[in-house]
């Protein structure tokens, strides 16, 4: 749809949307809600409604994160579909069409990996707007900022060995979070807000106070670092 010259425009809150966001989205719906009727449904495409509160199982799905490189042609974007069990994320998926990275796991059963000395160096997967040091949160010594367009994405490089954290200090979706949070967990990280505080899904105002993701060691370093500055 992009290389045909997709269509596009803004939502309330300035946001990108794209036709090709709107028709994922229809897709994904369809087929996870026509699988599994009892479920509740939080997309970002999706009109939101009361009705997921009372549902022990959530469906939390972005068609496309990352929609302004999805069409600037940068393959940093990718489709997050994520289940939430009463309140956590179980069920992660990511897929990027642009590189071919399917990322799936299934965090039920998950623990956390044993505390750790952290690396020496180490890279945090931030968004390309975040790179700039007025906009980013100081890291300990060693630490080295890389931008990455799709946060679901960057979890899930995370996840899979491909950086060592992913911090931001920006308000998220729980839709840009659900699916990423779930491989995280599953690999054994750490995952909180940047506050420190574990992350909870499904609920009424459907949004995250930034994002913390290391390996434990790791994570507690860069918290402690922050607590320090203040």
């Amino acid at each position: 749809m992009r290389q045909e010259g997709v269509r596009y425009g803004r939502k309330p809150g300035d946001e990108l949307v794209s036709e090709a966001d709107l028709h994922a989205a229809e897709v994904l719906h369809d087929c996870l809600m026509g699988a599994f009727p009892g479920d509740g449904w939080l997309g970002e495409e999706h009109y939101d409604t009361a009705d997921r509160l009372g549902r022990d199982r959530v469906w939390v799905v972005d068609p496309i994160d990352g929609t302004r490189e999805y069409l600037l042609g940068l393959p940093e974007y990718a489709v997050s579909v994520g289940l939430v069990v009463e309140g956590q994320p179980v069920i992660g998926v990511v897929y990027n069409p642009a590189t071919g990275d399917l990322l799936a796991a299934d965090a039920t059963e998950a623990t956390e990996l044993p505390p750790e000395e952290p690396p020496r160096e180490f890279r945090v997967l931030v968004g390309r707007g975040e790179t700039d040091r007025r906009r980013s949160l100081p890291l300990p010594a060693g630490g080295r900022n890389e931008g990455i367009g799709s946060v679901a994405y960057r979890l899930g490089l995370v996840a899979s060995g491909r950086g060592d954290a992913v911090i931001t200090n920006y308000g998220r979706s729980e839709w840009d979070v659900a699916a990423g949070a779930a491989l995280c967990l599953a690999a054994g990280l750490r995952v909180t807000d940047v506050l420190g505080a574990p992350l909870r899904f499904n609920q009424a105002e459907p949004w995250i106070r930034g994002l913390l993701v290391a390996k434990p060691g790791l994570h507690r370093r860069i918290r402690t670092h922050f607590m320090l500055l203040g």
